[in-house]
């Protein structure tokens, strides 16, 4: 079993521009507001598929919601920020405490010696939780700096 998928999920973390230039807006006649503007500062694609080890469906639905759609780009950026991200940590250790998840295979490595391979297992609600809470380590300092997910 070899599994090369890549997630559909892409982790996005933006700030407000700061621009060292003033612009103007030629329908306005006025100066751009650059707080108005977001950038890209990160970027994560996880492996796989992060909703394949939750095996409750109720709990793969809840946890859909809690990351998705409180994270779409059309969500105000004020909603979106790293203290509201942290809520999804809450949400996954639930689920991994009333144990609704469970280790998958990821990848099967053959050509060892003596024509064995190695099966590599990974608790993927787990890796995202990881990441997750590195990524609120990471960018809790950070001024103004909000999460998208899709």
């Amino acid at each position: 079993m070899s599994s090369n998928i890549s997630s559909s999920l892409k982790l996005i973390i933006w700030q407000p521009c700061r621009w060292k230039n003033k612009y103007l807006d030629t329908n306005t006649h006025g100066l751009v507001d650059p707080t108005f503007y977001q950038e890209q500062i990160y970027s994560w694609e996880p492996f796989g598929d992060p909703f394949g080890s939750v095996t409750s469906s109720e709990q793969t639905q809840r946890l859909r919601e809690e990351l998705i759609e409180k994270f779409t780009l059309e969500i105000n950026p004020e909603k979106r920020g790293i203290e509201h991200f942290k809520k999804v940590i809450q949400v996954i250790d639930e689920i991994l405490s009333n144990d609704e998840s469970s280790w998958s295979d990821l990848e099967e490595l053959g050509g060892l010696s003596n024509s064995d391979s190695v099966n590599l297992r990974q608790h993927q609600l787990l890796a995202l939780r990881q990441h997750i809470q590195w990524v609120c380590d990471t960018f809790v300092n950070v001024p103004d700096v909000n999460v998208s997910i899709h």
